[in-house]
């Protein structure tokens, strides 16, 4: 089912090369997410902390989709594109988001995914209405 969603995540390309001219780059491990940009650290955000993942779709020339990830506090912008995203939103959150791999989550995504502009929750804790 993550390989069926998985490409519509993917740009197009001839080769897998092109994939990393990307200048951000994502990864995760037990404690959370890192992000990188060029290289250098750009933030990161532990498995507990997160409350929220969105995609937004943003339009700076053409209609991009945007993850959003984290808590009021602490929110990653993670581009669609990214390095190492594909294994992040489909692997990483299912095993260490609690809730994330369900049908209504996937339907977001597919809905995200055809959509030109606006704002998605794929997920959101329970208490992460009440303010937290």
């Amino acid at each position: 089912m993550f390989k069926f969603f998985d490409k519509f995540f993917k740009k197009k390309t001839r080769s897998t090369k092109t994939q990393g001219n990307s200048a951000v780059a994502v990864s995760f491990d037990d404690c959370g997410i890192t992000m990188k940009q060029h290289g250098a650290e750009h933030g990161s955000v532990q498995w507990r902390d997160i409350s929220l993942i969105a995609i937004s779709i943003e339009d700076d020339f053409l209609p991009f989709p945007y993850w959003y990830i984290g808590c009021k506090d602490n929110l990653l912008r993670i581009p669609n594109d990214a390095i190492g995203a594909s294994e992040l939103f489909f692997d990483g959150f299912s095993k260490y988001i609690d809730g994330y791999a369900k049908d209504e989550t996937f339907q977001v995504i597919l809905e995200a995914s055809s959509a030109m502009q606006g704002s998605f929750i794929v997920w959101q804790a329970a208490d992460a209405s009440a303010g937290e």
